[in-house]
């Protein structure tokens, strides 16, 4: 049986904070799920960062599994004496979010990061970072072997997309990874991506493909619910609607979703169609409002929710005529899976991870031609029998995705690396 560490910092990071709770959340959920139902590994988790949130995480969705813990005790203890405070006030009230943002501030001045007993580590057998760097105090230890989760090279490819965090995080994240430790990527492409980039071979890199929920992601053909979401977030009930979820940032190519809207809907002269952009907002997004203010025409055409819950997004994926994600550059590209598995024929760009996820089960464009774009938005919206030829293949395809098989892959690459 083999003992493993999964380092569970970014589910902490999400207990609190639900825009957080992107990709590489639902690697990490995903994982400490299936692991933790497995009979063939012994599961202990870790917090480099977010202890005190990781703790909570844990009291809520597994308070009848007792998961080891192997932070050093006094930071234990530490974490505990801070969430006791912080539960006393309801969960994500006004008080308690005060009272989280003194410990964080103080957290992040004097305790940034957590460490370990590296002693006690060495009785495992994989230490797994779902996406942080490695920790130092393991590097250049042959026990555990230390697997690490690469979701895309992008910042490293791109820096132009993204400020200085993100830039740096990637550059640890490549630094933590020596030669006993094994990349698991989520698609080819980014497999690809690293090896270019790094120079390792492949015969150490796998790849795990993700998926999509099948608890949050499926077709919803209540009426009365797809209503009552609709008009949660203020999208008109009685016209039609693309969709497009992502984080509002250049990379996602909003404005190009925009500007192709926008030339569809002159051209074509439609007047019971809209956009529904949803995301949180991200680095430089100013420019993808300045867009929209841009032209008086879109300002009754195009609707910005904002965040969205979970519990909300089958709905819409399920009433949108069509998803459009012609992202500009992806490690995997999770969205149009969830919307594939909800039915919603997809746009999505022709280039890194999209045609591997996608296949032929929706139009690849490629994303920098408006054109393109528009013609792929005009098609979907004219012809219903399309529609449902692709809503078809889109579900077909998205059974080919599954977190069963996510884990019993990584489950695998334990046993053959340990």
């Amino acid at each position: 049986m083999s003992k493993i560490v999964l380092d569970s910092s970014v589910l902490g990071l999400g207990f609190f904070h639900e825009q957080s709770r992107t990709g590489v959340y639902r690697v990490a959920e995903n994982l400490l799920k299936g692991l933790s139902e497995s009979n063939t590994t012994e599961l202990s988790l870790a917090s480099t960062e977010h202890l005190p949130e990781t703790l909570a995480y844990l009291e809520k969705f597994y308070p009848n599994i007792s998961l080891p813990v192997v932070n050093k005790p006094e930071d234990l203890r530490l974490a505990t004496f801070e969430n006791n405070i912080v539960s006393a006030f309801t969960y994500r009230s006004l008080p308690q979010k005060i009272i989280r943002e003194v410990f964080t501030r103080l957290r992040r001045r004097f305790k940034p990061f957590y460490q370990f007993d590296t002693a006690s580590l060495s009785t495992y057998n994989i230490y797994h970072s779902p996406f942080l760097p490695i920790p130092q105090e393991l590097k250049g230890a042959s026990k555990p072997k230390k697997v690490i989760t690469i979701h895309d090279l992008i910042p490293h490819l791109f820096p132009e997309y993204f400020g200085a965090w993100n830039i740096n995080m990637m550059k640890k994240i490549l630094e933590s990874i020596d030669t006993d430790t094994y990349p698991v990527c989520v698609s080819e492409a980014t497999k690809n991506d690293l090896c270019e980039v790094t120079g390792i071979s492949p015969d150490r890199v796998f790849v795990a493909h993700l998926a999509a929920s099948e608890d949050k992601f499926y077709q919803v053909r209540d009426n009365e619910e797809i209503e009552r979401i609709l008009k949660k977030y203020n999208i008109n009930i009685h016209k039609r609607y693309l969709l497009s979820i992502a984080t509002l940032e250049p990379r996602k190519n909003i404005e190009r979703t925009i500007r192709s809207f926008l030339k569809l809907i002159q051209q074509e002269k439609i007047d019971d169609l809209n956009l529904v952009l949803v995301g949180t907002k991200g680095w430089d997004f100013e420019t993808i409002f300045d867009e929209i203010k841009a032209n008086p025409l879109l300002k009754e055409k195009i609707v910005v929710t904002g965040f969205v819950a979970d519990e909300d997004l089958a709905a819409l994926y399920s009433a949108a005529l069509a998803f459009v994600y012609p992202s500009l550059y992806e490690g995997f590209g999770l969205p149009p899976l969830e919307a594939m598995q909800c039915g919603t024929p997809v746009i999505t760009s022709n280039k890194s991870a999209m045609p591997e996820v996608v296949e032929d089960a929706g139009f690849l464009v490629e994303p920098t031609d408006e054109n393109a774009i528009a013609d792929a938005m005009l098609k979907l919206y004219t012809n219903k029998n399309l529609r449902i030829a692709l809503s078809k293949k889109a579900i077909l395809q998205a059974q080919k995705f599954c977190w069963k098989k996510f884990t019993e892959q990584h489950i695998q690459i334990y046993q053959q690396i340990s």
